[in-house]
């Protein structure tokens, strides 16, 4: 309802896709260096062809930010595989399964990073394939690449867990600022919030976007007299109603202590949505505005402005209370 999560999920790829992005051209830049500084031109070219390849790929990433950075961690595996099989490169022969094992911790770790189980399942067997034939030429190589692998997987993975733990807490946290804990609706900041995004919505469809506010009438009274625990029995009462007689793409929210708000898109006749509400609830006024075109608080003040016209208007109805539980 308020895209907690979605919020939560920007945040944390916005971290990570600024990380991997810099690590990776702070790299090709120490490589580029090294390489134009010892003259060794096919190094360079792998260099410039990487260089070009993650160029793309960022561009391609301002629109699949997630699975273009997935694709392009996994490709440096086998990037790298043909870079160490070349005969004209710069490292030595005995040294290039090494190399290969060293510089294939990142893309196994961002894999494990991003996708978990999946991730570690395949970045580790993309770079046994892609290593393959440097693992076959040397034991030392065979033996330490599967602890250095699993030491990025593991480490890895771990990071994506505690990511997930993060986003789930930062979506429970934001969910409790909110909303009201006593009806578990939205409250004032989540209808200021809501309001733009509906409205916003209703001008593209064409429809309109209507506001409505509901008061309980002697609320403080109902307290007075028959206690708060009664008077929250009331409210959650109303809650329940507007939940049951509304649309369910209507979303309503508790600003007050007896105050309430709903958001109506494309509604026909707001009145008859009053008129439903108040045959299950006489008790409460009501007031609406059309906000297509109004901010947040010119609707709000005309809805608020018609709320207390029909509360000043209409006799008191009797208030009798039945409760389900």
């Amino acid at each position: 309802m308020f895209g907690e999560s979605d919020a939560a999920r920007s945040e944390i790829l916005d971290f990570w896709n600024t990380y991997y992005w810099l690590a990776m051209w702070a790299s090709l830049a120490i490589a580029a260096f090294v390489h134009l500084a010892g003259h060794h031109p096919v190094d360079l070219r792998y260099d410039l062809s990487l260089a070009g390849w993650t160029v793309i790929a960022q561009l391609l990433a301002l629109r699949w930010p997630v699975q273009i950075r997935l694709l392009h961690a996994l490709s440096i595996l086998p990037f790298l595989g043909l870079y160490c099989n070349d005969p004209g490169i710069l490292v030595a022969q005995k040294e290039r399964p090494l190399v290969y094992i060293l510089f294939s911790f990142f893309p196994i770790y961002t894999a494990s990073v991003m996708t978990g189980a999946i991730g570690v399942i395949v970045s580790l067997l993309l770079a046994m394939a892609s290593g393959t034939k440097l693992l076959l030429s040397s034991q030392l190589a065979a033996a330490i690449a599967p602890v250095y692998w699993g030491l990025a997987a593991m480490i890895g993975y771990g990071h994506h867990q505690l990511t997930e733990a993060l986003r789930e807490r930062y979506r429970r946290l934001t969910a409790q600022a909110l909303s009201d804990p006593l009806t578990g609706l939205g409250n004032r900041r989540a209808l200021k919030q809501d309001f733009t995004r509906y409205r916003d919505l209703a001008q593209r469809e064409g429809k309109r976007l209507i506001v409505t506010l509901w008061d309980i009438n002697d609320l403080k009274k109902i307290n007075d007299i028959h206690g708060h625990a009664f008077g929250d029995k009331v409210i959650k009462k109303f809650a329940r109603t507007v939940a049951n007689y509304a649309r369910r793409s209507d979303p309503f929210y508790r600003i007050g202590g007896d105050e309430f708000a709903g958001l109506h898109i494309g509604i026909d006749n707001p009145n008859d949505l009053i008129r439903r509400i108040r045959e299950k609830s006489p008790w409460v006024s009501a007031g609406w505005a059309d906000a297509t075109n109004l901010s947040f608080e010119e609707a709000y003040k005309k809805a608020d402005q018609n709320m207390y016209t029909d509360k000043s208007t209409k006799p008191p109805e009797p208030a009798v209370f039945e409760f389900d539980d």
